[in-house]
């Protein structure tokens, strides 16, 4: 390979609450799965004789404030993959943000710049072969900031790009907000790879979506997570290892289910089931080697009232789906918003 790197994004390192528990160390056991995935990366990349490691945004998940049962196991991490002669080098997203803007006083990783290796980009520039474009929080802006910096290179089919924004076409269910496909050819560079939407595809004319390093919530149901592998003459996606966000539902075949459901969160929707049902069906599920079980049905009780409840949940789902499509602009929120709807309208077991 020449000159390979690696490229990942996403990893949104958390103290995640549902399906984890504390590691033999202490640390939450989903955190540990992504900080795992991470140092697979640089295994990977140190293997295919690179040594350059780029974090294409949203290294931290919660915007405004680390934890340090977070921050220092992710930080030990990355001192261990440094240590191995790996450098990194990691542009701001817009969950590593206490405000909307990219700031140096305001970001999440800037401590981490203080590591010998680790380069933190707050601002575009130009570096080795790369044109580094950190969060933006209107396509607008990345629009003119990315005009603005091709005009000054002799030319972009030279360099890749590297950013932190939408892209319109990677999510089925998110309106076109972002950057379109057409737009992005147009500034001629050699390849263009973003973070932001946490499903890994491959477009058109060298442009990439990246992906998320690992799934996170349930709005990564049916998302390729994983890193790449790039050097001169290509791009190779490497699937992620850690547990999928799955759903079942009244169309999945039962033949199937054991396959789907083996290592992976599994959700059941759509169904009418009794407390004893869902009782029953979590254990089957993780005897099937589910690694968590969460219910989102509408709930059967014996009375005179029972058959109203579904239509009633169906339609607020539905209203509040289809308000969030028309009136909220920013992908990140719309994101947000399916997460609480997803959290009030779930039932764990």
């Amino acid at each position: 390979m020449l000159n390979p790197r690696c490229v990942v994004s996403d990893m949104h390192f958390h103290g995640w609450s549902q399906f984890a528990k504390p590691s033999a160390d202490g640390i939450n056991s989903r955190l540990r799965i992504a900080i795992d995935e991470l140092e697979r990366a640089a295994d990977t990349l140190l293997k295919a004789g690179g040594t350059r490691m780029i974090i294409a945004g949203d290294t931290f998940h919660v915007r405004g404030s680390i934890d340090p049962e977070v921050f220092n196991p992710v930080h030990e991490a990355f001192c261990r993959i440094l240590a191995r002669g790996v450098s990194i080098e990691a542009i701001v997203g817009n969950h590593d943000l206490k405000g909307k803007e990219t700031t140096e006083l305001g970001n999440a990783i800037q401590t981490l710049g203080a590591l010998e290796g680790f380069t933190v980009i707050t601002e575009i520039c130009v570096r080795q072969g790369i044109v580094f474009v950190p969060w933006i929080s209107s396509a607008d802006g990345v629009r003119a900031a990315v005009d603005a910096i091709a005009s000054s290179l002799t030319s972009t089919g030279d360099f890749d790009l590297i950013l932190h924004t939408g892209i319109n076409g990677v999510l089925i269910d998110v309106p076109d907000h972002g950057l379109s496909i057409e737009e992005i050819a147009k500034w001629g560079f050699k390849r263009v790879m973003s973070g932001h939407y946490h499903h890994h595809k491959y477009l058109e004319n060298g442009i990439y979506s990246i992906g998320a390093l690992v799934p996170q919530t349930w709005s990564d149901v049916a998302a390729k997570a994983g890193f790449l592998i790039v050097d001169d003459e290509s791009v190779r996606w490497n699937a992620s290892r850690a547990p999928s966000f799955v759903d079942i539902d009244e169309n999945t075949d039962p033949e199937e289910i054991p396959l789907i459901v083996d290592g992976n969160y599994v959700r059941i929707r759509g169904l009418k089931m009794t407390n004893e049902q869902i009782k029953q069906m979590g254990e089957e599920l993780r005897a099937m080697g589910a690694a968590g079980v969460s219910f989102q049905v509408a709930r059967e009780v014996i009375s005179a009232r029972t058959g109203s409840a579904p239509a009633k949940i169906t339609s607020l789902e539905a209203s509040i789906a289809k308000y969030i499509n028309d009136t909220i602009g920013d992908p990140a929120v719309i994101d947000a918003c399916r997460e609480i709807m997803t959290a009030v309208t779930t039932v764990a077991s």
